[in-house]
């Protein structure tokens, strides 16, 4: 048995409960405490006081904290002053009576203060006082002072405000904790112990992937091994193991060295070392990374319908059903003649060389080109399509079926020395719209009327020529930009936007056969993929095109 007999005797079975953070504030204490005092007031943790006339034993507070049972029994005698107090920890009493405290044997840590006032004939006043957000905050706190200075008792009222009510809640209170810890900074003492102050752990990470109190919001990946945006945020983040990236093309978050990144093409990942070829060139993965022989296909230009791609990869409408000179250079021409009645090219384009020229007709026939083989090789390359090989280097590629389409690509020797609705090939887009008089046109308009031959009145129209075609147009081209499509392999190489546009004016200005000008179109795209080495697989069966096709051949 042990007596106390100091006027003013608080029990604490918590360990250091105040650290150095300072005193309890009258308003800050109010919060967290339940009293009892004079003849039987009670004010309790919450909401108003209320008064209890009575001699019999009650229990004044019972709780559980980490499975441990508490209960507070108090008892007034015929004074109004209570006579005995019972706190009981888990069975375990301890008793206070007469001025004297009863302990039966050592108990375990209890998250309240007990606080009475003892005077002649008992006790006048009881407090008991929750701990637990008061000790932890103060416990906090004592390591911010440097830091937070004045503001302390501040933070600490926001800290046991915070608490009030989420004690069980690990996620409130570590998130408090680490926004001081951060506003305090990386060089505080408090940012190197907040967490074994608070017994807050680290988060942990999927995969490979470890926690980083203070890191960068995008982290570094094969993709992307040196992120810099600028202003990148600093946060709380999961990153790979120094000296390793995130792999992103693998689908678990896997880390790996740079060296041993994989390289995706086509949709297909290849390792380090791989080698992928076209018909253009060679790439080898290094790293993650293409590196690729110089491109043997130089750039071309395309007329397809009425939509032209220059030499150096500008896009426009031709506005007229006109005749155009297409390419020349000094000593040869190439011309095209689009039908009178459909924005295609008619089943007729020549090409002169000095003044020998070559012209397709038809699909059965090709004339008047065996007397100049010595300066053009002329062949069926497929069923449907006819190549021109000439001695200076040009190859030319006629599309026969379903539609005249024309495709140039010219020598490395005839960079900038020609001219046409193709442009000059010098690898500069700002002047493709040169004119035939050398004017560089703002539009595509004047430019491509001054390369006509003979007369042209603007004829084609920008809009689709009835509501019925254009809601056709509309439903049908919309798979070129299905991202679970045939063509969604191809997306993240050749954008569909431009291709997707003049999907919807071919078809929708389509004079005869709406399938065969939507097959057209789609086709542009794929053969645009194919360049690249993209593989779509069978495109015309996933989009209804063969059958089609099939007819076109036969005819």
């Amino acid at each position: 048995m042990l007596l106390l007999k100091s006027y003013y005797i608080v029990f604490f079975p918590y360990l250091s409960v105040f650290g150095t953070g300072g005193s309890v504030t009258t308003t800050e204490t109010q919060k967290f405490t339940c009293r009892t005092f004079g003849s039987g007031v009670i004010q309790p943790f919450k909401g108003l006081g209320y008064y209890v006339r009575s001699n019999c034993p009650f229990t004044l507070t019972r709780f559980t904290h980490n499975r441990v049972e508490y209960d507070i029994t108090i008892q007034r005698g015929d004074n109004g002053l209570l006579v005995q107090v019972e706190i009981t920890m888990n069975k375990v009493r301890t008793v206070l009576q007469n001025g004297s405290i009863l302990v039966e044997k050592k108990s375990s840590l209890l998250p309240l203060s007990v606080t009475w006032r003892s005077v002649p004939g008992g006790i006048d006043s009881l407090w008991v006082r929750d701990l637990k957000s008061v000790y932890v905050c103060r416990e906090f706190f004592s390591y911010t002072l440097e830091c937070l200075q004045v503001k302390t008792p501040h933070y600490i009222q926001l800290c046991e405000a915070n608490f009030y009510s989420y004690e069980k809640s690990k996620y409130v209170g570590c998130a408090f904790f680490k926004e001081i810890a951060l506003h305090c900074g990386n060089n505080s003492y408090v940012w190197q112990k907040w967490r074994a102050i608070t017994k807050c752990a680290e988060p942990t990470c999927p995969g490979d992937l470890v926690y980083k109190e203070e890191g960068d919001a995008f982290i570094p990946s094969c993709s992307n091994p040196n992120p810099s945006f600028s202003g990148q945020a600093i946060t709380s983040t999961c990153v790979c193991p120094k000296g390793k990236v995130l792999d992103d093309h693998a689908e678990d978050l896997h880390c790996v060295s740079v060296p041993s990144c994989p390289c995706v093409f086509s949709g297909r990942t290849y390792l380090t070392g791989d080698i992928r070829k076209t018909k253009c060139q060679a790439c080898i993965c290094d790293g993650g990374r293409w590196h690729c022989s110089e491109n043997s296909c130089l750039g071309g230009c395309h007329i397809e319908g009425q939509f032209v791609t220059t030499f150096d990869g500008k896009k426009y409408v031709v506005p007229g059903k006109c005749t155009y000179v297409a390419s020349q250079g000094l000593n040869w021409t190439i011309n095209v003649e689009f039908s009178g009645k459909h924005a295609s090219i008619k089943r007729s384009a020549s090409l002169i060389i000095y003044t020998e020229w070559f012209r397709y007709i038809n699909t059965k026939s090709l004339t008047n080109f065996s007397h100049f083989l010595d300066r053009a090789l002329v062949f069926w390359q497929s069923s449907m399509y006819v190549e021109v090989h000439t001695s200076f280097g040009m190859k030319i590629q006629v599309q026969v079926s379903p539609e005249i389409q024309l495709y140039i690509t010219p020598s490395g020797n005839h960079t900038g020395m020609i001219s046409g609705l193709c442009g000059n090939n010098n690898n500069d887009t700002t002047d493709d719209f040169t004119s035939s008089s050398g004017i560089i046109e703002n539009s595509p308009e004047p430019f491509a009327l001054s390369w006509s031959v003979g007369p042209c009145t603007p004829n084609i129209p920008p809009t689709c020529i009835n509501t019925d075609n254009e809601i056709f147009a509309d439903e049908k081209c919309s798979v070129l930009n299905n991202p679970a499509g045939i063509f969604a392999k191809c997306h993240g190489y050749i954008p569909t936007d431009q291709f997707h546009t003049a999907c919807i004016l071919r078809t929708c200005n389509c004079g005869t056969s709406l399938v065969q000008c939507l097959c057209v179109a789609l086709g542009n795209y794929a053969k645009a993929c194919a360049s690249l080495g993209v593989e779509l697989g069978d495109w015309r069966k996933a989009t209804n095109c063969c059958e089609h096709l099939k007819m076109q051949i036969q005819k």
